[in-house]
């Protein structure tokens, strides 16, 4: 039988996250007084080799479908193990989790390496802390991204700022090159944007509260939602998810990382929760 461990943190102030080994899955975050953060779908299976729709999967070593490896890389479907767990500082409640290098990735992944997640939470913040080693005798070069699926009460009345001025690829029409000539983001049909070269902070604003996504490492970010058709074509997600959930996620794909032997490269999404 697939045993897949979930580690539940508690920081000292209440503020609370749930993570499960496989995929060092990140399926919970509550802020101190608040109201899940994190969209996780009801249809969602929790099973060895399938990927847990919601939360915060691991996208790596590749994203989506650009490549000869399964979608979104083999990480989010391994088995990650546990390093360590317990409270830090001040406080915050904190786990690590580790995953190298194994027979099967080698098969479809030649490269030996090392991949880290932190995951920290306190008061009103959730930050993720995601690195990879180089391990072996010879330059590797992936994509990464942190799949963040945030809850939303109602897409309608969701606006994301800090996308104003920037370059991205329209995956729904293959497009590249366009601009975000809006200062506000609003969705209203299918949405599958790689913005390029972000700078700024980016906020997912409701009537009730603002989320402030900070990253680090991660130079793209990715804004998603399935909308209605897309939704119905998806098996693990329900007929109404679409108007729940915004995806933003800190990524790096239109130029993959380059890591020499010995290498570290790490990325960081800090995601901060603000009542209005």
């Amino acid at each position: 039988m697939y045993f897949m461990e979930k580690i539940r943190l508690q920081a000292r102030d209440g503020a609370s996250a749930e993570i499960v080994t496989h995929g060092a899955h990140v399926c919970s975050w509550i802020p101190a007084n608040g109201q899940e953060q994190l969209f996780l779908s009801n249809k969602s299976e929790f099973g060895e080799g399938v990927a847990i729709r919601g939360g915060v999967p691991i996208v790596f070593p590749q994203f989506s479908n650009l490549g000869s490896l399964p979608k979104h890389g083999f990480a989010r479907t391994a088995n990650w193990q546990l390093i360590r767990t317990g409270q830090i500082e001040q406080g915050a409640a904190q786990a690590v989790f580790e995953l190298k290098h194994s027979a099967a990735s080698l098969a479809i992944w030649p490269h030996a390496f090392r991949a880290e997640l932190i995951v920290t939470v306190a008061e009103q913040s959730l930050q993720l802390d995601f690195s990879v080693e180089n391990l072996g005798e010879t330059t590797l070069q992936f994509q990464s991204a942190l799949h963040t699926y945030f809850q939303v009460d109602n897409i309608n009345t969701t606006r994301i700022h800090g996308l104003q001025g920037l370059s991205y690829r329209d995956t729904v029409t293959n497009v590249d090159g366009c601009t975000q000539v809006e200062e506000v983001l609003t969705i209203a049909a299918e949405t599958d944007r790689i913005y390029t070269d972000l700078v700024a902070d980016v906020e997912i604003e409701q009537p009730h509260q603002l989320v402030q996504i900070r990253q680090s490492g991660f130079t793209d970010a990715v804004v998603w939602n399935p909308w209605v058709e897309k939704t119905a074509q998806i098996g693990d997600l329900e007929a109404d998810a679409y108007q729940r959930m915004i995806c933003v996620e800190a990524a790096s794909i239109v130029k993959p990382i380059v890591l020499a032997p010995d290498q570290i490269w790490t990325g960081m999404q800090l995601m901060s929760v603000r009542a209005k």
